[in-house]
């Protein structure tokens, strides 16, 4: 398992969070923890207009990602997350945060890291069916500010100069 140690000396933002979730949220990130799959990840994208690209779902917007699977970099799985949940292509900038992400359920919890990139869009067209099968993302948009009901509004703001 990695530690935040190590970006500590990079020009990278670290920080730690913890979120409540149910039974079934600790579960999913044990599962994938066990298959040494401890890593997440997702992108502020910017356009040539400085539009950012968030996602809705599940009553709140936040910026495209997902897990990382097996045999993936953290760089390729960050560009296939944004390609899957909005239809955008993106080339990859840097690394600009790690969160060390702990979920708990009140009684067990599970941590998990978060890297947060840049991104630079190469296509600009939404898909109108945003997300996998199974995914709660009702749409996708281009901002000009970010949004006040957003997760990791904070966070956002803080990278996104």
């Amino acid at each position: 398992m990695p530690t935040l140690a190590a970006f500590e000396d990079r020009d990278v933002l670290t920080r730690r969070v913890t979120r409540e979730t149910d039974a079934a949220g600790v579960n999913g990130v044990r599962a994938r923890a066990d298959r040494d799959l401890n890593w997440a990840v997702g992108a502020l994208v910017t356009d040539a207009a400085g539009r950012m690209l968030f996602v809705y779902e599940d009553g709140v917007w936040k910026l495209p990602g997902g897990g990382v699977e097996a045999g993936e970099t953290r760089q390729e799985a960050v560009r296939r997350e944004v390609r899957e949940e909005t239809g955008v292509d993106i080339a990859v900038d840097e690394l600009a945060a790690v969160t060390e992400v702990t979920v708990t359920d009140g009684n067990r919890g599970a941590t998990f890291f978060f890297g947060t990139y840049r991104g630079t869009a190469e296509s600009m067209c939404l898909d109108s069916d945003p997300g996998l099968d199974g995914e709660a993302i009702e749409t996708v948009a281009w901002r000009g500010s970010v949004p006040t009901d957003c997760l990791d509004e904070q966070l956002i703001r803080r990278i996104r100069n």
